[in-house]
């Protein structure tokens, strides 16, 4: 479809998908997989060059999945991007014109009893994660890639999956307590395996693996205290919210700016000292 004058959405998302998606993390190119999919099945035969913001109009006019079609417009904008200044197919990305839907950045904190309840429900290596999730700040994805030799003298080697930022993360008398633990699990470190929180076997969890063993962790905790669910992710923001300052957040968690850890991180309450 190089030489079309005249390319459809599906035909820049065929492209979008296969010379954009490779460069993403994994999780995110399976994020725009699904948005892209679903942008097909709506927009895919239509002309690119002949939409108009009314156009899209219907589309966000939804009572639930508002947020869910934001991000999947933010997905085509993308390739629509890619197809203007990169490829020139189209003159103009249509959907910088189109209003998206409010949202609101997450507010949900898990608090300290919150935490500790459910992670006293925990299988031990839902427990473990909980606390490397607290103590480090970094993403599901993250840590359970994370292997041993990125323990160093430094600290925890990491570098992001889905920014590419890079950390040294200081191994605290706390955070080297758990990573002990992780060692001598079944499996673990001492048993041969190169990654720190591994399944019974010694091999890493993929992301649905994973993802299934916390939603049975959340949903035994909630139906045991009546507690409100969190997200595991939510313990990511625990560990912006509870930090000393704003500034120790930010740097922990590897943000590429501040406003990031700011609106969406930064849940609980901060207190400041008075101007005199």
């Amino acid at each position: 479809m190089e030489n079309s004058i005249n390319p459809t959405v599906a035909d820049i998302l065929d492209r979008f998908e296969r010379e954009y998606l490779p460069s993403l993390a994994p999780r995110t190119a399976r994020d725009y997989k699904r948005h892209i999919q679903h942008l097909k099945a709506e927009f895919g035969i239509r002309i690119a060059a002949d939409l108009k913001p009314k156009d899209f109009g219907p589309y966000m006019d939804v009572k639930k999945g508002k947020i869910q079609r934001n991000r999947a417009l933010a997905v085509l904008s993308c390739a629509f991007s890619e197809a203007v200044g990169r490829w020139y197919w189209i003159d103009r990305n249509v959907l910088k014109d189109v209003k998206r839907n409010p949202s609101q950045p997450r507010s949900r904190y898990v608090t300290d009893a919150e935490y500790e309840s459910c992670k006293a429900s925990a299988p031990l290596r839902v427990r473990l994660a909980m606390e490397l999730a607290l103590l480090t700040g970094q993403r599901q994805g993250d840590i359970i890639a994370m292997k041993w030799d990125q323990v160093q003298d430094i600290g925890i080697v990491v570098e992001q999956s889905k920014t590419g930022k890079k950390l040294a993360i200081e191994i605290t008398p706390a955070l080297e307590a758990i990573l002990d633990k992780c060692w001598t699990i079944k499996g673990g470190g001492s048993s041969g395996s190169e990654y720190v929180l591994p399944t019974r076997t010694g091999k890493p969890y993929t992301s649905e693996g994973f993802r299934a063993c916390w939603q049975r962790t959340i949903n035994r905790w909630q139906r045991l205290s009546g507690g409100k669910r969190f997200t595991f992710h939510d313990l990511r923001a625990k560990s912006a919210s509870d930090s000393e300052t704003i500034d120790a957040a930010y740097q922990r968690l590897g943000h590429t700016s501040m406003s990031m850890t700011r609106r969406a991180y930064d849940r609980g309450v901060r207190k400041v000292k008075p101007l005199r």
